[in-house]
Formats: structure tokens, C-alpha cells, sequence
């Protein structure tokens, strides 16, 4: 081997590299971002209004992500349109959340906490994807923005708080599978719980869009 072809590089700047790529993802308003952006391109208004952020916080962190390469920008007219660079950027995502859950008792206590324990939810069935039977209704309770942007493939939307007057649209005696946005979103186990006090036989997937975009690539369906 001609030892001209090794490179000659200080090997701690590769390590900084990646920490500087892992750096842009170190913050709970940029995580809740990717999140966001898992579900489907939104502007930087549609996502201040998601997620109660000022504008500038949210255009701020937008950048910081786009200059690591996790997220691209597309321009329309006068508005920027933001997503996630790749489904491994939501990979990431998970990866991350897994670990922590594992080995981080305060992330646990805290998302228990976040989660709460409603009536009723002990006996709530949790599901995964996999479990779900092909004669079921998944049902997709995330704002119809959301919905529109990029939903599991079959799924019905009903918007959370639609759902008091609208279910009434679902087949009584048929099974419903509730899902919204990931594991750490809460609006699945509300509806099913509702669901459950109205006599459906209803469960909540115990993943969202961000489990499926991270397996599935960009596999979600969209409303033109």
C-alpha cells in the first residue's frame, strides 16, 4: 500500500464533526421540530403555530438542523417549506429516544408524567404496527394539517377534537387502532379511551408517524 494514499488528518476532528452533527439534535425544541418535519413538510409558520414557538425561535432552530444536513428548505413563492433531509434523520430520532428510555430514569418519570394515567388507561390495549389486524380501522387523530401532509396509507382522519361528534362515522361493531404523531404523543391514548367510553372497541398504537417514517422511508400517503 503507498502510504501517500493514507490520509493525514487529525482523527479527534472526525469525532468533532460528528459531535457537531449530534449537537444540532441536543435540544428539546429541535427534537420536537424533527418530530414535526417527520410528519410532513410545514413552513416555518405552520410550525410556530404546532407548536406554540415564536417565529424566531422556530426559524432559529431551523437553521441550526438545516446546516447539519438534517433538514432541506424549498421555496414557494415568498414561503420556505422545511423537511427532514432523509428518513434516517427520524432513524436518528428514534435511536436516540430508545436509548434514553432505557437507561435515562428522568426521561421515563418525566414522559409517565407527560403521559398521565386517565381513567380507564390501565386497561387501555397498546398495539404495535405489526398487531394490527387487516380488518381494522386505523384511525389517524392528528390535526388534518398533519393528515394532509403525510399519513399512514388507509388511514381514516378524524382530528382529536372532532372526535366527540364525528365518531359516530365509525363501525360500531368493528375494531379501531388510534395513532398519532410518535410514542411520546398522547392524542392516540385520549382517543381510544373516548372511543372506549363510547362502547368501540378501540386501541392506541403504541408508535406513530415517526416510527413508520423511519422504517418506511418516505412510504406515507399524501393529499394532493
Amino acid at each position: 500500500m503507498n502510504p501517500r494514499n493514507i490520509g493525514s488528518g487529525d482523527k479527534l476532528e472526525v469525532y468533532d464533526a460528528l459531535a457537531e452533527a449530534l449537537k444540532a439534535i441536543a435540544n428539546g425544541r429541535r427534537l420536537e421540530l424533527v418530530e414535526l418535519l417527520a410528519q410532513g413538510e410545514h413552513s416555518v409558520e405552520v410550525l410556530a403555530r404546532m407548536t406554540g414557538m415564536p417565529l424566531t425561535t422556530v426559524s432559529s432552530a431551523l437553521q441550526t438542523l438545516r446546516q447539519a444536513g438534517l433538514v432541506r428548505a424549498r421555496r414557494e413563492r415568498t414561503t420556505v417549506h422545511y423537511s427532514l433531509a432523509g428518513p434516517e434523520v427520524a432513524e436518528l430520532y428514534l435511536v436516540a429516544k430508545r436509548v434514553a428510555l432505557r437507561h435515562s430514569p428522568t426521561l421515563r418519570a418525566t414522559l409517565d408524567g407527560y403521559l398521565g394515567a386517565p381513567e380507564g388507561a390501565a386497561e387501555l390495549p397498546l398495539v404495535s404496527r405489526a398487531e394490527v389486524a387487516p380488518s381494522a380501522t386505523v384511525l389517524d387523530v392528528r390535526p388534518r394539517l398533519e393528515y394532509d401532509a403525510g399519513h399512514v396509507p388507509g388511514a381514516v382522519s378524524i382530528p382529536l377534537d372532532e372526535l366527540e361528534a364525528r365518531h359516530v362515522e365509525l363501525d360500531p361493531d368493528g375494531e379501531v387502532v388510534v395513532y398519532c404523531r410518535g410514542e411520546f404523543c398522547r392524542m392516540a391514548r385520549e382517543a381510544a379511551l373516548l372511543l372506549r367510553a363510547k362502547g368501540l372497541r378501540a386501541s392506541a398504537m403504541n408508535e406513530g408517524v415517526i416510527e413508520w417514517r423511519a422504517t418506511d422511508g418516505d412510504d406515507l400517503a399524501r393529499i394532493a
